[in-house]
């Protein structure tokens, strides 16, 4: 299955700086050397440390960084934006879009000695939507699933419920890698802190709060096709260490403590580009961007023009060029600029206007205010609450904070809330919250019905992503058609062009990716399918 023209020249765009799909040199050096086998990587990782290893049990930033390591995926994504084979030889798509028969890679063996196969393969499928997971992302990737059945030992056909084109796309995302089926079926509970796979690398250790330790795995011979070698990876080992302050983290990689940092802080960019000893990769994640969702369900974000007013009143622009040091891409829209499906006509739709704010707040209704300046409608306060984490980003606390004083000029009362971490995961379930933050990085516009559609509001059943718990019908059915279309172009760009009249959230960025290596790290690249560092390539110069 190939993606269409316009998907293949977004991810074309959006890993101009990445290279190939399993591999960008790590170094810029005129020769690149010969790949050398042997040394331990650091990685210098931010403060979203996953709570679960588990890749169908996540849906952290951290995620895929820390499990692809472990495990394979059943497809993979390449830069020029096909889908290629990698545990899967090759595949069936029914006419009706309903049935994939996928024949699988022989071989191939999990880090318990336990086969590949397609038992193997349907086990998976049924982890990943087994309530018991708790998958927040993998279940509502997979949830057109309906069944699968083994036809031969190597050969899973597998049925949907409704058609959904990006199923063979998120299939080749880190979520979604393949565990051993052993571990599945005998001890669930321990994929969570001792995950099982059979990636390039075997978990080995993991100090909660400050480290994850992989060793090589000599067996390994099955990368993707666009690795640039076969068998085993170089590196002996990999150690990815959280360091959640950016300045200790930009420092660690300057001391040399580290070989490499993730999400370089913003203020420190242009001293690593600016050394010759340092070098630079970054990609602009697609899917969803940094934004703050709205209740839509109750008080006061259930009336748009409160969300219209909020949304007029932040100026993006000024928060965003402070807060990144004029790094990152202000949002144009509900998608990143670099997803297939982006609508490039609704760029610049959003503007700061605190007038028109002020007007929308009148026309609900909020026109008095009291001795605090806070608008007030039959004897109750214009107020919000924003319940965040305590390790809530610094960067998105800034914006935060800055939103709420912007809010506060308009007569918009927003109070930050930091409960504590259960009472905080209680609220989130039960929708007691007004705004809340987030993105959803995703190869698709499909991110769309993730984030938006009707069936994807938490119930007692399932945890959905629909924070907004927004219910339009004329959304739900321009989502569900793009579903199921072969060219879904035009109805991805109705369903933003909607998402702009609904204003279920206020988008701040476009998130990038940028990672920063010492030059003697060589061919280090990101995954296609979701731009985290990807090792299985890379090898230490010296």
């Amino acid at each position: 299955m190939t993606k269409t023209p316009l998907a293949a020249l977004a991810l074309a765009l959006l890993l101009a700086g990445c290279g190939s799909a399993a591999g960008t040199s790590g170094g810029t050096n005129d020769d690149p050397g010969t790949p050398k086998s042997g040394g331990t990587l650091i990685l210098g990782e931010n403060g979203q440390e996953p709570p679960c290893l588990d890749p169908h049990g996540n849906a952290s930033s951290d995620g895929p960084v820390t499990t692809v390591p472990v495990s394979d995926s059943l497809v993979w994504f390449d830069a020029d934006g096909t889908i290629q084979p990698w545990l899967a030889e090759s595949w069936e798509v029914s006419d009706d879009g309903l049935t994939y028969t996928f024949k699988l890679r022989k071989g191939v063996k999990f880090h318990d000695g336990a086969a590949w196969n397609a038992e193997a393969l349907k086990i998976n499928f049924e982890h990943m939507r087994d309530p018991a997971t708790k998958s927040p992302l993998a279940a509502s990737y997979i949830a057109p699933y309906k069944d699968a059945k083994v036809l031969d030992e190597y050969t899973l056909q597998v049925r949907l419920r409704s058609p959904y084109r990006p199923f063979l796309d998120i299939l080749a995302q880190g979520y979604l890698g393949m565990i051993s089926p052993k571990q599945i079926k005998e001890a669930p509970e321990s994929i969570c802190t001792h995950p099982i796979g059979s990636g390039p690398f075997i978990f080995e250790k993991w100090t909660k709060g400050q480290s994850i330790t992989y060793r090589r795995n000599p067996d390994y011979n099955w990368g993707p096709k666009s690795a640039k070698h076969t068998g085993p990876a170089y590196l002996d080992r990999l150690e990815i260490r959280f360091l959640a302050e950016d300045g200790t983290r930009y420092n660690a990689l300057a001391s040399g403590e580290v070989h490499a940092i993730d999400f370089t802080p913003p203020q420190n960019v242009e001293d690593v580009k600016a050394n010759p000893d340092l070098g630079f990769l970054t990609a602009i994640r697609p899917g969803h961007p940094m934004s703050f969702w709205l209740n839509t369900s109750r008080p006061p974000f259930d009336d748009v023009r409160v969300r219209r007013a909020l949304l007029a009143a932040v100026d993006r622009e000024a928060i965003i060029k402070g807060i990144s040091f004029g790094q990152y891409q202000v949002a144009q829209g509900f998608v990143t600029t670099s997803t297939p499906g982006y609508a490039q006509g609704l760029s610049g739709s959003i503007k700061h206007d605190e007038a028109l704010a002020n007007k929308l707040l009148d026309e609900a209704g909020w026109t008095r205010r009291d001795k605090d300046g806070i608008r007030l409608k039959d004897g109750k306060r214009l107020t919000a609450y924003f319940p965040i984490a305590a390790n809530f980003p610094a960067q998105r606390m800034q914006i935060a904070v800055q939103t709420q004083a912007a809010a506060r000029k308009i007569g918009l009362d927003i109070q930050i809330q930091t409960p504590p971490e259960q009472e905080l995961t209680d609220r989130s379930i039960k929708g007691d919250y007004d705004l809340s933050s987030g993105l959803w990085a995703t190869n698709t516009a499909d991110v769309l019905w993730i984030q938006y559609s009707s069936e994807n509001i938490t119930t007692p059943e399932r945890r959905g992503q629909n924070v907004a718990r927004v219910k339009d019908a004329e959304l739900d059915e321009l989502l569900e058609k793009a579903r199921a279309a072969e060219d879904p172009a035009e109805l991805y760009n109705k369903a933003q062009a909607r998402l702009l009249e609904l204003v279920p959230a206020i988008p701040f960025y476009d998130d990038p990716r940028p990672v920063a290596y010492q030059k003697k790290v060589r061919d280090l690249a990101f995954t296609p399918a979701y731009p985290s560092p990807y090792f299985y390539d890379t090898w230490l110069d010296g």
